[in-house]
């Protein structure tokens, strides 16, 4: 699967005609793109033949529906730091892909959405579909991307490729929508050497650094609170931030809490590290998130699953908010000091003004941390009740048993996303841990599972959580797992239930339950449909077994659980 590094030889000579979809598709590779990924439609093609010209360089990756191709180019574009690329054709492909990109872009990822459209001439066709597939489709992307343009003219497609790199690359990353018309895919393009050699792909492409009088405000107001606490977000594993962040934790002696996204900005072994916070956080980090005197997001929103519904940090309490985004800085928590500044910079400019000046800090982080041993070894490690249904606690600790340093993490939206995210440890600092909480819609984990293992060169484990419900939005993806062979284990609770949902009907609709019971699927036969190995797992013992035959898979895997459906990670006030 490794593309090769050779100088780009294109396969048109020099006075030769090529056409705009081999021009679209060397663009793509002087942008430093290694893959595309999409369904083919007839008015595509003239980009899948320019790649197919330049085999070696960069490949398309055909998936089985075009919301899973976004979703998988959004996964490679996190893990990687290179915008992602998918493709859809015009009409019901384009549609598709709105979910994908609403999730890129409500978490700041970059993606290049190339999508086909009718012909110019047809323009007074599109309408109610009389031209065939045709709708007003960039008007569906406005909401859900930075920016939508046609290329109407071929002389216009390097400006408008660079434009599209550039705007999906900066301030706050974000998808891009290309539209290319069928007559116009397929025009000629005279053949010109290309002079731009920007690997345009690589995000952040432009880095900012604070305000010094405002880095000042923040050194003062952390020098002179009792409680500090770092609320570290995805806005940080963007900006690689890693060392930062644990240098000021270590200057300060304070404790590092993260969001979701933000799990594996500091190894959560180490001393100062206290998990996820939030809706879906453990117990002692919205302790301690409750009990800050100061808290500093970085890189972060501080959004409703963060703040438990805007409810921490109480409107008294000072905040410090560092991120690249002038927009959030101040959204929730209008009195924040802002630091309007790449998360890397951002922290090397406030750990410069520091010096050595230490506050005088309050915490007892030993309690705290024995406190969170408690709380594990209680929910995690409770003898398992033959015959019944395994709980998430236990599974989740089943894995950590398992986990290697180079595992990657990809959860499914909703309650497999709590349980990864509260109970999984991470023992080295990465992008290790993915969940889609830009949108949190079901059926992100298994295409973000492919463009995970793509990213990382098949050298790494991927093992993604979905529950059953998620897992059946993209259970098709298995094949494109299986077609290349990559090492993926794909761990099903499977509870017959829309949890979230059923835990709700419970508690605030008086045990009425409508339309969240599902039959059984057996996702290990179903899996076996694929090609695919699999696992029935009903026991903790089991798990462990098939964990460990998967320590190095060649080719996918489906480990099919049978979970407790009443068990929620869900952290309550």
């Amino acid at each position: 699967m490794m593309l090769n590094d050779k100088p780009l030889m294109d396969p048109l000579k020099k006075g030769a005609i090529m056409r705009v979809g081999d021009k679209l598709a060397e663009l793509l590779v002087q942008n430093g793109v290694e893959y595309v990924y999409g369904v083919p439609g007839g008015q595509t093609l003239p980009l899948y033949d320019g790649i197919r010209k330049l085999e070696g360089k960069i490949r398309h990756i055909l998936m089985r529906d075009e919301r899973s191709a976004g979703f998988a180019a959004d996964a490679y574009a996190r893990m990687t730091g290179r915008a992602g690329v998918c493709d859809a054709t015009v009409g019901p492909g384009a549609t598709n892909l709105v979910s994908p990109l609403a999730e890129a872009y409500c978490s700041s990822i970059p993606l290049i959405a190339i999508v086909s459209d009718i012909a110019r001439a047809w323009e007074h066709r599109r309408m109610k579909g009389n031209a065939s597939q045709a709708l007003e489709q960039l008007d569906i992307f406005k909401t859900v991307s930075k920016w939508q343009v046609t290329v109407t003219d071929p002389k216009a497609l390097e400006n408008i490729i660079d434009t599209a790199f550039r705007i999906a690359t900066t301030g706050k990353p974000g998808p891009v929508v290309i539209s290319v018309p069928d007559d116009v895919a397929s025009s000629d393009f005279p053949y010109r050497e290309t002079t731009n050699t920007l690997q345009g792909a690589l995000f952040p492409r432009f880095r900012t650094s604070p305000d010094p009088n405002d880095v000042t405000r923040a050194v003062e107001l952390l020098l002179g609170s009792k409680k500090p606490v770092l609320v570290v977000g995805g806005g940080a594993h963007i900006s690689g931030a890693y060392t930062q962040v644990k240098t000021l934790a270590e200057t300060l002696k304070i404790p590092v809490i993260t969001t979701i996204s933000g799990k594996g900005i500091i190894e959560e072994t180490h001393a100062l590290a206290f998990g996820v916070t939030g809706s879906f956080g453990n117990p002692m980090a919205n302790e301690i998130m409750m009990q800050a005197d100061l808290v500093f997001f970085i890189g972060c929103k501080a959004g409703q699953l963060t703040t438990l519904n805007y409810r921490v940090p109480k409107k008294d309490v000072p905040v410090i908010h560092l991120d690249a985004d002038p927009e959030e800085i101040g959204r929730n928590f209008a009195h924040s000091i802002p630091l309007l500044s790449d998360a890397r910079l951002g922290l090397d400019a406030l750990i410069k003004t520091l010096g050595n000046k230490k506050p005088d800090v309050a915490w007892d982080l030993a309690g705290f941390k024995t406190k969170h041993q408690q709380w594990y070894q209680e929910k995690a490690r409770s003898a398992p009740v033959p015959g019944q249904p395994l709980k998430p606690q236990a599974i989740m600790d089943t894995v950590n048993q398992c986990l290697t340093d180079k595992d990657v993490i990809v959860c499914d939206a909703s309650l497999s996303s709590g349980w990864a995210a509260s109970y999984l440890t991470l023992n080295t600092a990465g992008r290790r841990f993915m969940a889609p909480r830009g949108l949190a819609g079901l059926g992100w984990g298994a295409p973000a599972a492919i463009g995970a293992a793509m990213a990382a060169k098949e050298n790494n484990r991927v093992i993604c959580f979905a529950g059953d419900g998620g897992f059946s939005y993209s259970v098709q993806e298995l094949e494109v797992m299986c077609r290349f062979k990559l090492p993926v284990v794909n761990v099903i609770l499977n509870n017959d239930v829309l949890g979230w949902i059923k835990h709700v009907q419970r508690d605030v609709y008086q045990k009425n339950y409508i339309s969240t019971d599902f039959c059984h699927v057996d996702f290990a036969t179903v899996a076996k449909g694929f090609g695919v190995r699999s696992y029935s797992v009903q026991t903790l013992e089991e798990l462990k077994q098939a964990l460990e035959s998967e320590k190095s898979p060649k080719g996918p895997a489906v480990i099919d659980i049978i979970s407790d459906p009443w068990e929620s990670p869900i952290f309550r006030m």
